[in-house]
């Protein structure tokens, strides 16, 4: 995959994987709620007896959840921080043009810019591709070449 198209896919979704980070801390939260109930119940013997199997499956498929579930949550948060580290070291002009492109996108966003910016359309467009290439390379901690 072409290093640009990696970096518009991870401004892209950038909003999107701050939704999913408090979405899956909430998630986490319920299981952890309902694996303290399960544990909490108290069977008779006769009861417990046949149903070990299927509470024993109950149990682990809430723990697999919530293992699974904090592994991605940390994926999303050590890929927030990366998309952070790459916008930070851009300049304001640059940081505007990236986040009208990619993460804010919104209807007529080269017009907008030109307004905002005071600069023409070709400008932006050379400024969009320095920006692309300048927050790739402290993204992911590479070298100016």
């Amino acid at each position: 995959m072409k290093w640009s198209d990696c970096a518009v896919q991870d401004l892209t979704k950038y909003n999107g994987l701050k939704s999913s980070i408090e979405n899956i801390k909430e998630r986490i939260e319920v299981l952890e709620m309902r694996f303290d109930g399960m544990k909490a119940i108290n069977m008779s013997d006769e009861i417990k007896a046949a149903s070990d199997k299927l509470w024993d499956d109950r149990l682990t498929d809430n723990i697999v959840e919530r293992e699974r579930l904090k592994l991605l949550l940390e994926a999303d948060i050590r890929m927030i921080a990366l998309i952070d580290r790459g916008l930070g070291y851009l300049d304001e002009t640059e940081k505007n043009v990236l986040m009208y492109f990619y993460i804010d996108k919104q209807l007529n966003h080269v017009e907008s810019l030109k307004e905002k910016l005071n600069i023409e359309k070709s400008q932006i467009y050379r400024v969009k591709s320095q920006a692309l290439y300048k927050f790739t390379s402290h993204m992911y901690g590479l070298e100016e070449l």
